[in-house]
């Protein structure tokens, strides 16, 4: 993911996020405050457009300085729907993991605990 631009409150860059899904740019909008709040008042900016795909960088850029700009690498709805489900099937393996992982260390520190009481 590339840095596409900072906007002073989370609607302004969900909107500037929503226009460029419409022109086919895959986008992700975080708040500044929650990421890194050293950074949540520099610049006044409190939230960020981010390209998810670094191929769309450049025509994301180039859109908000001219919305007539005609993207080179935009996706269709059929392309942003599967770049969508994997985004999301890849969340949940990752979750899914981490939860496995989580139970399996408290699984052996009570089998180490049950140990050491009798």
């Amino acid at each position: 993911m590339r840095l596409i631009a900072r906007y002073s409150s989370v609607p302004e860059a969900e909107e500037r996020a929503a226009f460029l899904r419409s022109r086919g740019i895959a986008t992700h909008v975080s708040e500044l405050t929650t990421l890194r709040p050293g950074l949540a008042h520099r610049d006044g900016a409190r939230a960020a457009v981010w390209a998810v795909l670094g191929s769309q960088y450049e025509d994301a850029r180039l859109l908000l300085q001219d919305p007539d700009h005609q993207p080179d690498h935009a996706l269709d709805e059929k392309g942003m729907h599967e770049l969508e489900t994997e985004g999301s099937a890849r969340a949940r393996r990752s979750l899914v993991r981490g939860l496995l992982l989580t139970l399996a260390v408290l699984v052996g520190v009570l089998v180490m605990v049950l140990q050491l009481g009798l």
